[in-house]
């Protein structure tokens, strides 16, 4: 006889606060390679304490062989994050007072009692407020660059020495490459909400969830532990979630590591490991766990490098959707500059007249099938970004689909022929 939480009910055993504490005092803790990303979008303190945390749990810790192979492939474009930021928002304020200086104008002739010269003097306190925060940025971005150079690169040596595990041999790594795009095509976790990472330039493909954790779980089994998992990755195949609320594994997973290893799994976020530091006798500065808080799952690790998208394959792309995914074909053109490159949940059920308790799952699909057949056709480039992206701030359910920058406007040109 079983009880409440045995054999396939072992992952819906939630985690208490004096569990977790536990945990962390003796577990392996594998960090996943966005939290390697973290120390350099926070403040410094935030780092300071993140990286003692870390160091205070000596040979428990330990990091993936693919997560240092994603850090090290993308470590240069986050390093030169702050000038690429910097130009997309003074690239945004210049659009943005293109747009109100056009709203003066069309308000200006709607009313009829603005003259020229007060019209221009409207327009010019636009420009001149925008030209202020120009500047700001600007100062802000020369401060960063007299402060070059890599001095948390010095204390992840230190850190990381004997820490990484080994990489996979050849054939193991073409199972895991397998196993990982079966996982992806079944929506089995962890890793199936990257499926648009096919389309990438990267060898690993969708498979880098799961590589992580198939290193990491081999590890932890080796040293017959509980294991941790620390990643900023918030998305529903890692994370057992309630809207905003953050549970704990997906049972799957916890089932997962229990027969595999008789252990324990647990996820916590950098911002739960600060919050439990003193339990490795780790004084932090209070401020820190709300740092690492306010670090959105839309700053991920740099995503890979995508050729960008032309009229001729956006047209190409919508003539073949037209035919095979009609729903499909209308909510992207529905991306265009006017809705932000966004369409929401909302509108995707409206234009499929979808009942309320249909789930969205696989309704990327066509876009990405499509796209790899014609780009063996030459039809569309090579290394494009996918085009019709789910994206998932407010948990399980997409709450909108978003495209790649350059789309947009591609749309807006289609539209207008």
């Amino acid at each position: 006889m079983n009880g409440l939480y045995d054999g396939e009910f072992v992952g819906f055993r939630i985690a208490s606060s004096e569990e977790l504490n536990a945990a962390l005092a003796e577990a392996v803790v594998a960090v996943d390679t966005n939290v390697l990303f973290d120390l350099y979008r926070f403040r410094p303190q935030t780092s300071q304490d993140l990286i003692k945390t870390l160091t205070s749990l000596g040979d428990r810790l330990i990091v993936p062989h693919q997560a240092l192979r994603e850090f090290w492939r993308h470590r240069q474009r986050s390093q030169g994050s702050p000038a690429t930021a910097t130009k997309t928002a003074t690239d945004a304020l210049a659009k943005s007072g293109r747009s109100m200086n056009d709203a003066l104008t069309t308000w200006a002739k709607a009313v009829g009692v603005v003259d020229d010269e007060e019209l221009s003097e409207l327009t010019s306190r636009v420009d001149g407020f925008l030209d202020t925060l120009k500047d700001e940025l600007q100062k802000v971005l020369q401060d960063a660059d007299a402060n070059s150079g890599d001095p948390l690169l010095a204390q992840l040596e230190a850190l990381l020495a004997g820490r990484v595990t080994a990489p996979l041999d050849p054939q193991e790594w073409e199972d895991c490459l397998t196993e990982a795009n079966r996982r992806v095509d079944a929506e089995e976790p962890p890793g199936y909400r990257d499926a648009e990472k096919r389309a990438s330039k990267s060898p690993d493909g969708a498979a880098g969830d799961y590589l992580i954790w198939y290193q990491a779980t081999r590890q932890a089994k080796g040293q017959d532990r509980d294991l941790i998992i620390v990643t900023r990755d918030e998305k529903d195949d890692w994370w057992w979630r309630q809207q905003s609320a953050f549970i704990g594994p997906r049972p799957e997973l916890t089932r997962e590591y229990h027969e595999l290893t008789g252990h324990r799994l647990f996820l916590m976020r950098p911002a739960d490991l600060l919050k439990r530091a003193s339990v490795l006798q780790v004084e932090v500065d209070e401020a820190s766990s709300a740092d690492a808080e306010s670090v959105t799952t839309t700053e991920g690790e740099p995503a890979d490098q995508f050729s960008p998208w032309t009229l001729d394959a956006v047209s190409e792309l919508l003539k073949h959707l037209d035919v095979e995914a009609a729903v499909q074909a209308a909510a992207l053109r529905l991306a265009t500059t006017d809705n932000g490159g966004q369409v929401s949940r909302a509108k995707v059920y409206e234009l499929g007249e979808y009942a309320d308790d249909r789930m969205l799952r696989g309704f990327t699909r066509p876009f990405l099938r499509l796209t790899e057949t014609l780009q063996k056709q030459g039809k569309i480039p090579p290394g494009v970004a996918p085009i019709f992206v789910a994206q998932y701030p407010d948990g399980v359910k997409a709450s909108y689909f978003s495209v790649p920058a350059e789309v947009p406007e591609l749309l807006d040109k289609l539209a207008s022929e």
